[in-house]
């Protein structure tokens, strides 16, 4: 029998498999997202304040993204706000993604949106959802403003949900004493935190039958090197495996072994 010849590149899956573009029926669905989601579906449905926490590329934004986005559209609306440093600016657009004229004066935009608010839950209108993500880089002021517009009728109601989304910070800053209310009406707070080796497999196989691609291009072997280098945190083994899918590529090999994910590893360790 004559030697076969290495796999052509054409026959190594493309490192985009790994790339940000995830539509939300192949998000990848684990326990800790299946908690998450519980959690958000009492407290949208109490229209109460949760604070969702974790260190950076956990997958925040997606988990939550995931659950919003299956919301019902002709009974919710979903306000999205991220990496917003200045009140004024996350209060005005605020204030626009309500349909309004935005305030001059920044003391003025919070009684502003929630006379609308309330205007709109006397009305019928749609339940309103604010996801606020990047909460830790917000003021002890923003923050107490939010923590208001879920004031309704003597506090007896809310006419908003309001998702929190932050780093670690973002507990710590809960504890600033100017921030004591806010902190008690926090009903649900959850922590997420990084895949286990199991969960890294299954979302590696998970990104790679997404495609049509084969689940076994990554060895066992290579599974257990990207989990140790990226401490289970999707991002990482993201950036691993498409660093690794390069590279195989470049070799000519339509498998990615332990050999080639620790040249990664160690190559970002020198970068």
């Amino acid at each position: 029998m004559s030697k076969q010849s290495p796999p052509a590149s054409s026959d190594v899956v493309p490192a985009e498999a790994f790339g940000k573009s995830v539509g939300a029926d192949s998000v990848f669905v684990y326990a800790k997202m299946q908690e998450l989601h519980e959690l958000l579906k009492r407290a949208i449905a109490e229209r109460t304040l949760a604070a969702v926490t974790g260190k950076p590329g956990l997958g925040k934004t997606t988990a939550v993204r995931a659950y919003t986005g299956g919301l019902p559209s002709n009974q919710y609306r979903v306000l999205y706000f991220g990496q917003d440093q200045d009140g004024t600016g996350l209060l005005q657009r605020f204030a626009q993604a309500l349909g309004l004229k935005p305030r001059h004066f920044r003391n003025q935009l919070p009684m502003q949106i929630s006379q609308a608010l309330m205007d709109n839950v006397q009305e019928g209108g749609k339940k309103v959802v604010a996801v606020v993500d990047e909460a830790h880089w917000l003021d002890v002021r923003t923050l107490e403003d939010l923590r208001l517009l879920t004031n309704n009728e003597f506090d007896t109601s809310s006419p908003l949900s309001i998702i929190l989304l932050g780093q670690q910070a973002l507990r710590m800053l809960l504890k600033d004493p100017a921030l004591e209310a806010l902190d008690q009406r926090l009903r649900y707070r959850f922590s997420l935190e990084g895949f286990s080796l199991q969960e890294t497999e299954d979302y590696i196989r998970h990104r790679l039958t997404g495609i049509g691609a084969s689940a076994d291009v990554f060895t066992d072997e290579a599974i257990q090197k990207i989990f140790d280098a990226s401490e289970g945190v999707p991002r990482e083994i993201n950036n691993l495996c498409a660093l690794t899918l390069m590279k195989a590529q470049v070799a000519g090999a339509n498998r990615a072994d332990g050999k080639l994910v620790k040249q990664v590893v160690n190559q970002r360790e020198l970068s």
